[in-house]
């Protein structure tokens, strides 16, 4: 049959991490973001992926039967507000509430027949509309169908002064006229950049040789080609492919209470999963705007490997929201950064070893971070770097404190899941604070949302109001969208249920066409591989310093266990084993951290 591989990728705000399946056997890459083009560090992680592989890209890519991308881009659009002018067609002043994509003087009035409609229009694309949107009372279909065509009348599409239109009711049927015109102006805001970026993409796998379509994960938790994707499911789908990677962890460990640690270089995200199952909004937001799509329930801090420390007014430390990014990044990186950082501070209390840092392909420069924490307190930057840590793991605490108490549920009970190039650095140091007694790490923990990404099939889902033939509307819809996909009608499974959307009954048919995906598979517990590689001096916030275990994580196999203080090296994260905690390998590979002052946990 020939060798099989999978290629998943995530793009963060500052790596890009690939997780990738050769043969049943899984791989973590991670390189660089490039912020000012995110097709190269695309590009350059399926690059790193074949030479980890020990392949040339083509004979990689020729064997690729799957690339499925997480990304960023649309996130990045909002936050750099680098979408194009919007110009918005109303009528009677019908869903012109204030919306962050679109400036109060670009909206017109189209109501009254053709010739007001030319008037708006002209008037809009005068003040450089480069996009349109129309949004009608109530969404209504046929009126602002005949919008597009007294539109496409006076601005056929092959003019080059035409701009797109778009239509509200195209992006959601949402009856609640301010949410759908919020919806379809975000649609319209992210869809240049997301399709420029995303056709660059698939254009580079197929010229070296992959020969299927690029998918995109969605933030609803399936994914499509890139021609049949909506420009809005892009926004997060990277935080929702590591929420559904917890779900397999939730389910693998039949664990009730999870709340997910996903640390990278710009921010922490929290989710709470309850009875295995990841927290969604019917009504996700963005810059505070209520949206018609649904969207995870993900509680975000500015905080993480890259998060800037200052000295505040009373002369205490705080740390972010700002952040160095992947460019200039900290300050050892020695990109040009000279603001000190968290991972400034992880190097120099030593638990992260500068000439190790991602396996030894990125090593730190010590100096400039010593020089970095020099600037917080000249006499003590060591003490410096202790109070940048503890001032993390107190905000990171607090966030979710906040959250486990809203949902009623008691620390002890629940297991902290880290992942994140940081997140297993940090969190034994937040779980203490909570009280949380379990700690669950991966090997693939620093290219999480990117094995998560790993778990989405192609999937596409209709809603519409009950009624006579809606149901075999729809599902013939399905079917002819997964034939453009690709899939037979053999290939898809289609469901159709009755739910509650936007405070009404609709029928909701699902198509989803399944995809190869990782498992777990069980292994012999020889607790081999435990005698440390070296030892170093670490100084641990609330210990000291202390002679500290150094591990390669390679070396250890399920049923090792390893005593803090300690540090685990994997090539692409630190594990931190602060004193009163062990480090164990569990039957599935997966590293456990348990808090061994407080009873048995799970």
């Amino acid at each position: 049959m020939g060798t099989t591989t999978t290629i998943d990728i995530d793009t963060g705000g500052t790596f890009t991490d690939a997780f990738v399946v050769r043969d049943g056997e899984a791989h973590a890459v991670k390189v660089p973001t490039t912020p000012h083009d995110l097709a190269l560090c695309f590009q350059q992680v399926v690059e790193r992926a074949a030479e980890t592989l020990g392949l040339g890209v083509p004979e990689l890519l020729r064997e690729t039967r799957c690339v499925r991308y997480a990304t960023t881009v649309g996130t990045n659009t909002v936050i750099q507000r680098t979408g194009p002018r919007l110009g918005l067609l109303v009528t009677n002043g019908a869903g012109a509430q204030a919306h962050p994509f679109v400036d109060e003087d670009m909206v017109a009035d189209a109501g009254g027949g053709e010739a007001e409609l030319v008037a708006a229009t002209k008037g809009l694309l005068e003040r450089s509309a480069r996009g349109l949107v129309c949004s009608l009372p109530g969404g209504e279909v046929d009126a602002e169908r005949e919008v597009r065509a007294g539109f496409e009348r006076h601005y056929p599409k092959h003019c080059l002064d035409a701009v797109p239109l778009l239509l509200s009711h195209e992006i959601d049927d949402d009856p609640d006229d301010t949410r759908r015109t919020a919806t379809a102006l975000f649609n319209a805001y992210l869809h240049p950049e997301v399709a420029r970026y995303l056709h660059r993409c698939e254009d580079w796998l197929r010229d070296g040789g992959y020969r299927h379509p690029l998918l995109v994960v969605h933030n609803d938790g399936g994914c499509a080609r890139v021609a049949k994707t909506t420009a809005g499911k892009t926004y997060n789908s990277g935080p929702t492919a590591g929420l559904m990677g917890a779900e397999i962890l939730a389910d693998l460990y039949d664990i009730d209470a999870l709340v997910t640690f996903d640390v990278g270089g710009t921010s922490l995200d929290v989710a709470f999963l309850t009875d295995g199952a990841a927290p969604m909004q019917e009504h996700g937001t963005v810059d505070g705007t209520e949206l018609s799509f649904a969207m995870p329930d993900l509680h975000v801090l500015g905080a993480g490997g890259g998060s800037i420390a200052h000295v505040q007014d009373d002369g205490s430390i705080e740390v972010g929201p700002q952040s160095a990014g992947a460019r200039p990044g900290p300050a050892c990186f020695a990109l040009g950064g000279t603001a000190p950082t968290v991972t400034d501070a992880d190097v120099v209390l030593g638990i992260i070893d500068p000439d190790r840092f991602l396996g030894g392909a990125m090593p730190l420069d010590a100096d400039r971070a010593r020089a970095a924490l020099a600037t917080l307190d000249a006499d003590d930057p060591d003490g410096a770097a202790e109070r940048v840590r503890a001032r993390l793991h107190e905000n990171m605490g607090a966030r979710i404190a906040k959250g486990l108490a809203a949902r009623g549920i008691d620390p002890a009970d629940a297991t902290l899941l880290a992942y994140g190039g940081a997140g297993p650095t940090h969190a034994v140091g937040v779980a203490e604070r909570l009280g949380i007694r379990e700690v669950l790490t991966l090997p693939f923990s620093a290219v999480f949302s990117a094995f998560g990404a790993q778990s989405a099939d192609v999937s596409h889902v209709y809603a519409q109001a009950p009624g006579d033939g809606v149901d075999e509307r729809l599902r013939a819809r399905a079917l002819r969208d997964m034939r453009g996909e690709g899939f037979s009608a053999d290939d898809v499974e289609v469901t159709s249920t009755t739910v509650q959307r936007h405070g009404a009954e609709r029928v909701e048919v699902r198509a989803v066409a399944r995809l190869a995906h990782h498992r777990f598979d069980r292994r012999e517990m020889n607790g081999a591989g435990t005698t440390a590689r070296a030892t170093r001096e670490v100084r641990w916030p609330g210990h000291g310093p202390a002679a500290t275990a150094i591990h390669d994580a390679d070396g250890l196999h399920p049923g090792a266990q390893v005593p803090g203080p300690a540090v685990i090296e994997a090539g692409d994260t630190t594990i931190a084993v602060p004193p009163g905690w062990t480090f164990g390998v569990d039957e599935y590979g997966n590293g456990r951290l348990r808090d061994e002052r407080r009873g048995e946990t799970r």
